[in-house]
């Protein structure tokens, strides 16, 4: 009896084993890296114990059960990928710990930042522009760091951490001069599909990226995407369109949206106008809109 039972518990086997190979192939493609790391664990240690082919029925035994618990907490870290109010996927609460290049010493993509470029003067007007604007969106605004060559600014706009940079640079060649970068950082869903949109100038400097595809062909114009297959999605966003819009008439930006932060940059002396409007293209990504008008 017992060595006809083990043939059907070694099929039985086989079938979980390719459940859990296929459910583990498709949570890696969603979001693997940001589940829990008791689940991730507990997955690990599951599988590790049901992946061994049995030869017994203690063995067949055994792994079954091994690889029916791991097929169900896969089944279940599935449907927390979706679900955006398990408490580990929230966006988090607290300022993103991430800096912008120019807080970063000899970061190499800003290697020509000259401190001598700018004076005191334009310092105290800098960090004078940056505080108004982030206390018009946040009375409570902080300006978080003042010092050559730039500004930082902390802030919350309906509840979610803004991070506002201004800093300036000295470029070279076609960018010879001063000029004024602006970056905003804010936190977003770890689960949340990769997506960075390039200007679409991009791909005329060897960069690479996709055009976007969304249907309204002055976003699509204006952007090159890459990213997760899930991002052509997050590209409809109208909040995201309309925000990166308003952001595009000073310059096209830089958005990306990994790792459970979302962050947007452009080159152009800041407004309440295009940082309102990158504030509320940037809530758009944390399952948020703040309801403004930023013409």
């Amino acid at each position: 009896m017992y060595r006809d039972a083990l043939p059907t518990m070694i099929e039985r086997w086989r079938c979980l084993d390719a459940e859990v190979r296929e459910a583990f192939a498709r949570i890696e493609r969603r979001g693997w890296r940001w589940l829990p790391g008791e689940t991730r664990a507990r997955v690990g240690s599951l599988r590790a114990r049901g992946e061994r082919p049995p030869v017994s029925l203690d063995d067949a035994v055994s792994a079954i059960d091994a690889l029916t618990q791991c097929r169900d907490t896969l089944a279940d870290a599935l449907a927390s990928i979706d679900d955006p109010d398990r408490p580990w996927n929230l966006p988090a609460l607290a300022w993103p710990d991430v800096v912008f290049p120019w807080m970063r010493a000899f970061d190499a993509s800003l290697a020509g930042v000259s401190s001598a470029a700018v004076d005191d003067d334009d310092r105290r007007s800098l960090a004078a522009r940056v505080a108004d604007i982030a206390r018009r969106l946040d009375p409570g605004a902080l300006l978080d760091a003042v010092h050559l060559p730039g500004v930082r600014a902390r802030f919350r706009v309906d509840g979610a951490p803004m991070v506002l940079d201004v800093w300036c640079v000295e470029g070279d060649g076609f960018w010879a001069g001063s000029r004024v970068e602006v970056g905003l950082l804010t936190t977003a869903r770890r689960s949340a599909p990769r997506l960075r949109l390039s200007p679409a100038a991009a791909l005329a400097l060897g960069r690479s990226g996709r055009s976007a595809v969304t249907g309204n062909p002055e976003f699509d114009g204006r952007f090159v995407w890459e990213g997760d297959a899930g991002a052509t999605e997050t590209m409809q966003h109208p909040e995201l369109q309309r925000g990166l819009r308003v952001v595009s008439l000073d310059d096209v930006p830089t958005l990306a949206l990994d790792e459970g932060l979302a962050s947007l940059r452009w080159t152009f002396s800041p407004t309440v106008r295009s940082v309102g409007a990158a504030v509320a293209a940037l809530a758009s990504l944390r399952d948020r809109s703040p309801a403004r008008d930023f013409g």
